[in-house]
């Protein structure tokens, strides 16, 4: 009976842990970077602070703060602007993707949504 009981106080300890272990701890949520500068701005708002056609790559690195880049040789640049982990890792999340011609000028913007890493 005795290691019974051992047996049953080490499963349930064993289940206890791993319960926890999936949870989280509070205030994970807090252990993300936000996209911007202003770490209060959404992606939905933050696109429609940007003028397409007018916009320029210093205007929106003051207003957002700095992006991913991907500079191209012909002069276009793709800014994406993402949610990190606290590792510097993206966290599957809305996006604002930018596109800049060779002037420097905002050409194409678009948010991309959460949720499309498992597809």
């Amino acid at each position: 009976m005795r290691r019974c009981d051992h047996a049953l106080a080490a499963c349930a300890t064993v289940a206890c842990l791993a319960g926890c272990a999936g949870a989280g701890v509070p205030g994970d949520a807090a252990r993300v970077r936000p996209p911007f500068a202003d770490a209060h701005l959404g992606v939905e708002a933050a696109a429609q602070r940007l003028a397409v056609g007018r916009s320029t790559r210093q205007e929106v690195a003051a207003l957002l703060g700095p992006a991913e880049t991907l500079r191209f040789e012909t002069g276009w640049e793709a800014w994406v602007y993402r949610t990190h982990d606290e590792r510097g890792d993206p966290v599957d999340g809305p996006e604002l993707v930018l596109l800049f011609g060779p002037a420097g000028v905002l050409q194409k913007a678009r948010v991309r949504p959460g949720g499309m890493a498992a597809r």
